[in-house]
C-alpha cells in the first residue's frame, strides 16, 4: 500500500510539473483561457495530492489511499478534457511545427533590438503565435493572440515585415506591433517588453 502511494504520487507530481512547464513554455509565455484552467487545476491539486499522500503513507490508510487515487484521476481527467475541448487534442504535441518571419531590427531610445514572429502549429487547433524580442543579448518570448481559429491563414514571409512590424513609443520598453499583409488578419498590439504583456489595440478580420 505504501509503495503504491509513493509511486502514484511521484508519477503525478512529475507529470503535473512537466505539464505546467510545457504549456507555459516554462513560465515565459502568457496563458490562454483553456491553459489557465489547466494551470489552476494542477497548481491546486498538487499540494492536495501531497498532503493526502503523506497522511495515507504514515497512517497506512486504505481510505486515504483511495481518496488519493480519486483526486489524481479526477484532476488528470479534468485537465485532459479541458485540453481536448480547447485544442482538439488530449495531449499537447511535443514536436511543434514552427514557421518564422525572419529577424528584423528596431532602433529605440535605449538601443537596438531584434525581433521575429513565430507561428507554432499554424492551421491547427493547437496553434500559438509568439513575438520573440532580443534586447541586450536576452530573448523575451511574448504570446500574441493573432489567430482566433484554424481558418485564419497566412502566406510564408519573404521579409519580416510581411508578418509583423514593430514601432517604438515614447517608452523604450513599450512597442507597438502590427501584423503584415501576409497574415490574413489585421491586428495591432501594445507590447510591454518588461512584463511580456500584449494588449490588443485594434483588430480587423480579412478572412
Amino acid at each position: 500500500m505504501r509503495k503504491l502511494v509513493v509511486v502514484i504520487t511521484l508519477l503525478y507530481t512529475a507529470a503535473a510539473v512537466a505539464a505546467l512547464g510545457f504549456i507555459s513554455n516554462w513560465f515565459r509565455a502568457g496563458l490562454a483561457l483553456g491553459e489557465s484552467a489547466i494551470v489552476t487545476t494542477l497548481v491546486v491539486s498538487l499540494p492536495v495530492v501531497l498532503l493526502v499522500a503523506i497522511v495515507a503513507y504514515w497512517r497506512y490508510s486504505e481510505r486515504f489511499t483511495l481518496l488519493l487515487v480519486a483526486i489524481i484521476v479526477g484532476s488528470a481527467g479534468y485537465v485532459l478534457k479541458t485540453h481536448h475541448d480547447a485544442y482538439g487534442e488530449w495531449l499537447p504535441s511535443v514536436a511543434a511545427d514552427v514557421e518564422t518571419s525572419g529577424t528584423a531590427r528596431l532602433n529605440t531610445s535605449s538601443g537596438e533590438l531584434l525581433y521575429r514572429l513565430e507561428l507554432h502549429n499554424p492551421g491547427t487547433v493547437a496553434h500559438r503565435e509568439y513575438l520573440i524580442v532580443t534586447r541586450g543579448g536576452r530573448d523575451r518570448r511574448i504570446r500574441l493572440p493573432l489567430f482566433g481559429d484554424t481558418r485564419s491563414g497566412y502566406v510564408s514571409a519573404k521579409v519580416p515585415g510581411d508578418w509583423i512590424v514593430l514601432r517604438p513609443t515614447a517608452d523604450a520598453s513599450v512597442v507597438e506591433a502590427e501584423t503584415g499583409r501576409f497574415l490574413f488578419v489585421r491586428k495591432s498590439f501594445r507590447v510591454d517588453l518588461r512584463t511580456g504583456e500584449a494588449t490588443l489595440l485594434a483588430a480587423k478580420s480579412e478572412n
